[in-house]
């Protein structure tokens, strides 16, 4: 991925380094060069092909290695979810600065994107998310929340965002 941004206005670049890839095999299309055919009428909108679920963080300044590793080392499980193609870790692209005539600076250092098959696949892993989160915090195993206060290694809390993919290009080895 070369440039992701959410948009309102006139779009302005910005620029991510891709981190901890994790695929599942993909099922390209079968029919020309892998590519799928398209019809468009040019009034109805495309089917969607995928839903992505993004969450932009705002890390401290000095703790992104530690950011970055705690992901690394955690156990993801999202592999065994029915409907789970991909996920990425992103780093903001530290060379560019803001002023240099596409202003990057929204705050956020790292986003992850988690695609899935359908936007029913990503609910099902959230609702089992969060009734494991709450078994463990009823059984004293959690950490507890701030009150609804980020973590110490964030500035704010993640901004969650979602989106209907359109025009998934997909090979043997995955998204």
């Amino acid at each position: 991925l070369a440039t992701a941004k959410n948009t309102y206005g006139k779009p302005k670049p910005a620029y991510w380094r891709g981190l901890l890839p994790t695929t599942v095999a993909g099922a390209p299309p079968t029919e020309g060069a892998g590519w799928g055919q398209v019809t468009a009428d040019g009034k109805s909108m495309l089917d969607t092909e995928c839903f992505v679920a993004m969450n932009r963080f705002s890390v401290k300044a000095g703790l992104e290695t530690s950011f970055e590793e705690k992901f690394a080392a955690r156990e993801s499980v999202l592999e065994e979810y029915e409907g789970f193609k991909g996920f990425l870790l992103f780093r903001r692209d530290g060379g560019k600065k803001p002023g240099d005539g596409a202003d990057p600076d929204d705050g956020f250092t790292h986003s992850t994107f988690s695609v899935w098959a359908a936007q029913e696949n990503f609910d099902a892993w959230m609702a089992d998310s969060k009734k494991k989160a709450t078994n463990k915090d009823a059984g004293g195993g959690g950490e507890g929340g701030g009150g609804g206060k980020p973590p110490p290694i964030y500035t704010r809390p993640p901004v969650p965002t979602f989106y209907e993919g359109l025009l998934v290009l997909e090979s043997a080895e995955g998204l």
